[in-house]
């Protein structure tokens, strides 16, 4: 952990305009952590804007009602935010996860400050506020808005309820404590609503989504006398089912609800060939050392990497990698 809790509130007290960022495909504690912090800040009197590389994915946009996710997918220009005196950096450690607005980030290295739960990071910053023991980035975003004595108001607690019940898995992840639960309830008391949240979350399903789930489930592989199932989506199957790319998210822990699984891993084609790849453990294989192997990272119950094509030599790699680990670990 890197809390440093004088030192970080004194930024954000002193700074006066602040770019928020997070990584590429951008999750609800992603999008959740940076509409909270955009509350919090605006507040306490800054001037703020989000801006992330790529734009909000069509399934998350509920997240955001005020449309105030900007993005440089959608027309913002790297020189626009010249003028911020602070870059922060939410929901990730790493130059590649940024995409495009890495490249902003490298003009103005002095200015980025990185919050995040993550244990795996790079040169992306040298000031870091991280707390690896955080279920999610928005529960840090939300002690933030304590220590500033913001008082919680349904447009912060929204979004941070939304990336804290998304990155404990619903509550189930082994992060999950007590104190989860109780953050949990001021934010619900603060009018977050856990029946929209779950609606928007996991009741929009196209029938299309369901059929790529069919497809995906069906030809699921496991491996280590049932204790490791391994999944694969192609381009042709997302073609063919008529879903869109969003329509993946989330398939890889659909399959931890086999019986015995242990470790899930998913290989997903992307439209450029690369291979997204997830790994989901709840055994003893650390899944941030395995995603390291391909020069990703996240936690050791969940992390993922991009790996180059063609998609049978990437499938083959990882296999390769996810036998030694359990093995070895």
């Amino acid at each position: 952990m890197r809390l440093d809790w004088a030192s970080l509130l004194e930024v954000l007290r002193g700074c006066g305009r602040v770019v928020l960022t997070s990584h590429v495909r951008p999750d609800c504690d992603a999008l959740g952590s940076e509409l909270g912090m955009l509350g919090i800040l605006e507040a306490i009197g800054k001037d703020v804007r989000i801006v992330n590389a790529q734009s909000t994915p069509a399934g998350l946009k509920w997240i955001d009602p005020a449309n105030r996710i900007e993005s440089l997918q959608d027309g913002v220009k790297k020189e626009d935010l010249a003028d911020r005196d602070l870059f922060l950096v939410l929901d990730t450690s790493a130059w590649a996860q940024l995409g495009a607005m890495g490249d902003v980030a490298k003009t103005m290295r002095e200015k980025v400050l990185v919050v995040d739960h993550h244990v795996s990071e790079d040169d992306l910053s040298d000031r870091w506020f991280k707390d690896t023991s955080a279920e999610a980035t928005a529960r840090i975003v939300y002690e933030i808005g304590l220590r500033l004595r913001v008082p919680l108001t349904e447009r912060i607690a929204t979004p941070l309820y939304a990336g804290l019940s998304t990155d404990t898995g619903g509550f189930r992840f082994p992060s999950t404590s007590g104190e989860t639960f109780r953050v949990a309830a001021r934010l619900v008391d603060a009018g977050a609503s856990p029946p929209t949240v779950y609606r928007e979350l996991f009741e929009q399903d196209s029938i299309a989504r369901l059929h790529l789930v069919g497809r995906t489930l069906a030809g699921a592989q496991i491996s280590h006398d049932g204790r490791v199932i391994t999944s694969t989506v192609r381009q042709s199957d997302i073609k063919e089912a008529q879903a869109l790319p969003a329509d993946t998210e989330d398939l890889v822990n659909l399959t931890l609800a086999v019986k015995g699984t242990e470790l899930a891993v998913i290989l997903i084609e992307q439209p450029d060939g690369r291979i997204k790849t997830s790994f989901r453990s709840r055994s003893h294989v650390d899944c941030n050392l395995l995603a390291a192997r391909f020069g990703g990272g996240g936690h050791k119950a969940a992390a993922g990497a991009i790996l180059p094509g063609p998609f049978d030599a990437a499938h083959a790699l990882v296999a390769t990698a996810v036998d030694e680990a359990w093995r070895n670990a």
